[in-house]
Parts: structure tokens; sequence; C-alpha cells
């Protein structure tokens, strides 16, 4: 049986694993002449990323009066992380990150998830789990986690 993974998903939040999961994703893509697709999803409460845990990067100090705009901007960024001649796509959902990336990797057919093993949600991950340990148990295909 041979592998290919021509539809890649990318679920990112502008953490440093986050975009060190879009870095194997685009050694991924290379290697099969894949699509990336890159998935920020818009959470619409108190849990939104401190601006402090993302040092280094161009966004908005407060997400939670503009987040459409924060949301173009992590996306913008990441865009940048990858290279002339990959093929990419960026979406923005709303919701819940971890029910959001499997359902949209389940409606949209990917054929593998690179996720970071963490994010920038370290309190709500000690209230609910990992956003990764529910994508690894509720994915409809393989998902490959990066530390």
């Amino acid at each position: 049986m041979e592998v290919l993974y021509k539809k890649i998903l990318v679920p990112i939040d502008g953490s440093k694993h986050s975009l060190k999961a879009l870095s194997h994703a685009v050694a991924l893509a290379g290697s099969f002449n894949a699509e990336i697709s890159i998935l920020y999803v818009s959470v619409l409460s108190q849990q939104v990323p401190l601006y402090e845990q993302v040092k280094g990067n161009q966004i908005p100090a407060n997400p939670a009066t503009d987040p459409a705009n924060f949301a173009k901007t992590i996306l913008e960024e990441a865009i940048k992380q990858v290279p002339e001649g990959i093929h990419i796509q960026t979406h923005n959902e709303l919701g819940e990150p971890r029910t959001a990336i499997t359902d949209f990797a389940a409606q949209n057919g990917y054929d593998i998830i690179v996720i970071g093993s963490r994010g920038l949600g370290a309190i709500s991950s000690l209230l609910m789990g990992s956003v990764s340990t529910y994508v690894v148990h509720h994915s409809p295909c393989p998902v490959l986690i990066v530390k």
C-alpha cells in the first residue's frame, strides 16, 4: 500500500509549536507535492491567547477586541513561513479548537493533520485536556504531532 499525502491540514494558534508543525508540513508537502491548508480557529471567549505568550510575532495586542483582524494576522504570519512553490490555503473557523479541527478535517477530506504538541492555551489544557490529544483520538485521518 502506497501512502500519499495530497491534502495536509495544519492548525495554528501563533505559538512556536504550531509554527514548528507548519515547518514539518512544508517538508511533507515538498516530498509529496501536496497542498497545505492552514487553519486558525477563532475562539470567542475568555480563553484567548495572551499577547505576552507570543513575543516576536506581529499580532494585535488584544484579540478579543478584533477577532477577525487577529485571525488574519496570525494566518499572514504563518504564510510567511511557507516557501514559494508550496500551494497553500488559509481558513479561519469559529468554534472550539478541538472539535473545529476534527470536523474541518472530516468535512474537507484531509489526508493528514500536522499539529503542534502544545499551544497557547496552557490553562485551558489543564481544565479540558490538550487539543492535540483530542485531535489524535477523534481525527478522521492520521495525525502527526510535532514536539
